[in-house]
């Protein structure tokens, strides 16, 4: 069997949850792809149902291949981590880092693939959907994404500035650019991190979804249970933000690997 062209890996710690309809449509929407030459790996950091998302990965049948791999982090989430956990242990060309909490149009990854390529940075603007939209696709009286993605298209698109819902790269340039930065704590800044050093290193950066037309990426609208802390560490992550090219990036290793176990 060939190995596939992609790897879409999603960071998670608590969020996946299979009886939740968030997480049922995430799932859907990566088995629903018209382009089948991916597969789906979930970065795990120690979630309390590890063991129920990898038998049902394990025992899915859909045309999509799912897996998952953990690595403990602790009580907090650390998304740069995670994500750098994801692309060490994929085995594709190209791997592109997301979160669980995402929907994709049908056509998402088709439009991926055909703008990949070795140094080459692709990311995706995000539409953020309103609660009430959720509710009634969840309900299944707001529309089918699947027949008609227009459905979907009731929210607003996340900034460029922010640097997208996805990030995508040549597995041989995530080594060369050493994965993200793992100083970030939590979540936040950590993707704009990663688009200002590509940046510098003066590849291409092309980008998904550039209009409400375009828009093939969603995010599903959810309640944080800790957004005080959540958003204080977003505020010591903006300070990281600002001393970039001023410090060695993941000195020891990324990824869960070390630097001296490579050697």
């Amino acid at each position: 069997m060939s190995v596939p062209l992609l790897t879409i890996t999603a960071s998670n710690k608590n969020r996946l949850k299979l009886d939740e309809l968030a997480s049922q449509w995430f799932i859907k929407s990566i088995q629903w792809q018209d382009c089948k030459d991916f597969e789906l790996l979930i970065a795990d950091g120690g979630s309390d149902n590890y063991e129920e998302i990898k038998e049902y990965f394990e025992s899915h049948d859909g045309p999509i291949k799912m897996s998952i791999v953990k690595h403990e982090i602790g009580d907090v989430f650390l998304r740069a981590t995670l994500n750098n956990v994801g692309i060490r242990n994929s085995r594709t060309d190209y791997i592109m880092t997301t979160d669980v909490d995402m929907l994709f149009a049908r056509g998402f990854v088709n439009t991926l693939v055909g703008l990949v390529k070795p140094n080459c940075l692709v990311e995706s603007r995000t539409m953020y959907l309103k609660q009430g939209v959720m509710k009634e696709i969840y309900a299944g009286i707001g529309g089918n994404p699947y027949e008609n993605v227009e459905c979907l298209k009731r929210g607003r698109i996340k900034k460029r500035t922010t640097a997208g819902g996805c990030q995508c790269l040549h597995k041989d340039s995530w080594e060369k650019i050493r994965g993200f930065d793992e100083s970030y704590y939590g979540w936040g800044s950590e993707d704009y991190d990663l688009y200002a050093r590509v940046s510098r290193q003066r590849w291409k950066i092309k980008w998904m979804g550039e209009s409400r037309e375009a828009i093939e990426l969603f995010h599903q609208h959810h309640h944080h249970p800790n957004l005080k802390e959540e958003l204080k560490h977003q505020s010591g992550n903006k300070k990281r933000l600002a001393t970039i090219g001023k410090r060695e990036l993941n000195p020891d290793g990324w990824g869960g690997v070390k630097d001296e176990e490579l050697k």
